[in-house]
């Protein structure tokens, strides 16, 4: 029993640990994403998908939070992310 708690501790303190040498070097995650977050997360597409992508994340999200057309919250795209259909369909 004392192995299993000792193990969850040190993942725990683990975490926070480099979450706070991330966070003291700069590296930690925005809260937002602007245009060039967006392009590099799905892999550098253009700069114009960036934006539909946005503004449909902006229309399910009920106009985005921020108020500001060139940054969504993150917690916005992933849950865009999560009810949308990500297989690419081919159209004719």
């Amino acid at each position: 029993m004392t192995v299993a708690v000792d193990e969850q501790y040190m993942q725990a303190y683990m975490k926070g640990y480099m979450e706070g040498i991330k966070a003291e070097r700069g590296e930690a995650e925005k809260p937002y994403l602007d245009v060039e977050a967006v392009r590099a997360r799905y892999g550098g597409i253009s700069k114009s998908k960036a934006y539909e992508i946005m503004q449909g994340v902006r229309h399910v999200c009920g106009g985005g939070k921020l108020g500001h057309d060139g940054r969504i919250l993150r917690s916005e795209i992933e849950y865009w992310e999560s009810i949308v259909d990500k297989r690419y369909i081919a159209r004719l």
